[in-house]
């Protein structure tokens, strides 16, 4: 697990470097790289047992691919749609923990009424800030839906086990919202350097801090 774990520390940050240098064709190759090496450190780590983490993965890796060419409109709607996906299999994935956490009981229901709130205002707020067109009101609104229940239940998650592999799940949680605010931010402007380091680095911290989150719940029994 460890050598899986320094390899992809070394390929995100490479990637990271491509894009900077504008190494268009290594910023491509060590993109379809980032999820599979990290895939390898959450098998070798033990979590092969629980696969939903290893659907959404997967699903990570299919829309990471296929958003290589984000030109494409085809590329970018099925891109959008395996993202989608991948993340209701981290939903999936924390209901359950939240119900093994619980031992089979109730979700803490008056930290989920706090949370509620303020995520929604939130969600509100990046709205308005990515201004997408018209056609593309339902599709925006249905994915930050997506990404305000996958927060609530990464809260509950953390609410239930409020250590560091709770903190890393909400903490990745909280970083796909910002990772996919820009990336559709960034889908109605032209975008810029800035906005393509930006996108990857939260994308790859969100990814990891679940991975490495669920890694720690494992020896507590969930796997």
């Amino acid at each position: 697990m460890r050598l899986f774990l320094a390899v992809f520390i070394l390929v995100s940050v490479f990637h990271i470097a491509f894009i900077i240098l504008n190494k268009e064709r290594l910023r491509r190759i060590s993109k379809c790289l980032v999820v599979p090496l990290l895939l390898a450190v959450y098998v070798s780590g033990g979590g092969g047992k629980f696969l939903l983490p290893v659907f959404a993965l997967v699903l990570g890796w299919i829309g990471d691919v296929l958003l290589i060419r984000i030109d494409k409109k085809t590329n970018f709607i099925t891109g959008l749609a395996s993202f989608l996906l991948g993340h209701l299999c981290y939903i999936i994935a924390f209901i359950r923990i939240a119900l093994f956490l619980g031992a089979g009981g109730s979700f803490n229901v008056p930290a989920m009424i706090i949370f509620v709130p303020p995520t929604a205002v939130l969600g509100m707020v990046v709205f308005r800030l990515i201004k997408p067109t018209k056609d593309m009101y339902l599709p925006v609104i249905l994915y930050m839906a997506i990404l305000i229940i996958m927060n609530l239940l990464g809260f509950q998650v953390y609410m239930l086990s409020p250590g560091v592999a709770g903190l890393l799940i909400l903490s990745g949680c909280f970083n796909f919202m910002v990772s996919d605010t820009l990336l559709a931010y960034y889908t109605f402007r032209k975008l810029k350097l800035l906005g393509a380091v930006l996108i990857m680095v939260y994308y790859i911290l969100a990814q990891a801090e679940i991975i490495m989150g669920l890694l720690m719940l494992g020896p507590a029994g969930l796997f």
